[in-house]
């Protein structure tokens, strides 16, 4: 079972190399896209963090 998916997978990947693929500007694009992507995630995830951290300074209480 392992062999056959294997050469699915193989086969599959010439298939597509033999295809061409797309052109240097297409894979700009979307290497451009894909960073643009990850930036905006990764300022949501330090936005939501920020919130986070807030709320545990403003509702930690020291010890007495």
């Amino acid at each position: 079972m392992k062999n056959v998916f294997f050469a699915l997978i193989v086969g599959s990947m010439f298939a597509l190399a033999s295809c061409g693929g797309p052109s240097a500007e297409e894979q700009k694009k979307l290497e451009d896209s894909l960073v643009n992507a990850l930036n905006q995630a990764f300022d949501d995830m330090n936005v939501a963090l920020d919130s986070v951290n807030a709320t545990i300074d403003t509702t930690t209480v020291a010890p007495e």
